[in-house]
């Protein structure tokens, strides 16, 4: 599969709502009563944003992020369509995250995985994110189970010289 990934715009939250639920989360999970105006709180808030996975006209993949304080940046949202899945494109949906955290100076990337969805967690640990038991998600639901965080160190490309 051939794809492409560009921020996502206001015009295109009910693209992304409809990945979002198309991707099949548990009922129980906060996730499953997401709306289109949480996207737009959620992805359209200071340092916040998304992006979409298309492949030609069809958007198969989507992936959100907003900033924690100035050190974390946190991944939301990711899902794929059920037929796009084992072709890179979440990989390179968190990938183009991380490009963004290490752009704008962040220390590490962090994402939050619902008890009703822990079977993600070995997708996660192969793209390098570890749990982290003294991690918090800032944005956990009060009623939903406390997610298990994972975070990810990243890499600044800003190279200080010293003479």
């Amino acid at each position: 599969m051939t794809y492409s990934l560009r921020p996502v715009t206001r015009a295109e939250l009910p693209t992304f709502h409809t990945v979002m639920m198309a991707a099949g989360m548990d009922s129980r999970s906060s996730w499953s009563r997401t709306t289109v105006a949480d996207l737009e709180r959620s992805l359209f808030g200071v340092g916040a944003g998304g992006f979409l996975a298309w492949a030609g006209a069809e958007a198969v993949g989507c992936v959100g992020f907003r900033p924690d304080g100035s050190h974390t940046l946190t991944l939301n949202k990711l899902a794929t369509l059920p037929d796009a899945r084992g072709q890179g494109v979440g990989a390179a949906l968190v990938g183009a995250v991380e490009e963004l955290a290490t752009e704008q100076g962040f220390e590490r990337v962090l994402l939050a995985v619902s008890q009703f969805n822990l079977e993600v967690i070995p997708f996660y640990e192969r793209l390098g994110y570890r749990q982290d038991s003294a991690a918090v998600y800032a944005h956990a639901s009060p009623q939903s189970p406390a997610p298990v965080v994972l975070v990810k160190p990243v890499i600044s490309t800003t190279t200080e010289v010293f003479l």
